[in-house]
């Protein structure tokens, strides 16, 4: 079974990750859920774990979940930052990971397992030029950004449905 882990980063489209998880189970996916500490703020680790049917990580321990996962020889198949915050977006394109989803971003890139990420912000924010700058910069890389839905002065995070087909596309 293939593993697909999945962060999940600080907006409001958050609420969208477990339907994810969700659908990706139900495809046969194994499914391990990371979570930044603004993402908790919004939806609670228990969510997800019960969505994926694993233990969420919301901190890095001495298990190196991130090297277990996103090393070389790592158990995922791809890392999926569904949705992707502006901050998170440019952390990895700068290279910092002070987040556990940032260090599976930085890990995962590392060790050449792909990478996709499904941005969600304020449509001013995906706008900016530098979060614009390091969007092409991810996809000069090699890394697979969706691009998001304009709507209602945002930039709201790709449907459920499109994200789940652009894994199985692209998996």
């Amino acid at each position: 079974m293939k593993k697909i882990v999945l962060g999940v980063c600080g907006s409001v489209a958050a609420i969208e990750s477990p339907k994810v998880a969700r659908e990706l189970v139900k495809k046969g996916f194994g499914v391990e859920c990371v979570m930044s500490k603004a993402a908790k703020k919004i939806i609670h680790p228990d969510i997800l774990e019960w969505a994926s049917g694993n233990r969420v990580i919301t901190r890095l321990t001495g298990e190196v979940e991130h090297v277990r996962l996103c090393g070389v020889d790592g158990e995922a198949s791809l890392l999926l930052i569904c949705p992707a915050t502006a901050n998170t977006i440019s952390k990895i394109a700068c290279g910092i990971d002070d987040t556990p989803v940032t260090t599976l971003a930085t890990t995962a890139i590392g060790s050449g397992i792909p990478v996709t990420i499904v941005p969600a912000m304020h449509l001013s924010m995906y706008k900016n030029p530098f979060v614009s700058a390091n969007i092409k910069r991810l996809k000069e890389n090699g890394i697979r950004v969706m691009e998001p839905r304009i709507e209602e002065n945002k930039a709201k995070m790709a449907s459920v449905d499109e994200v789940v087909d652009a894994v199985l596309k692209w998996i």
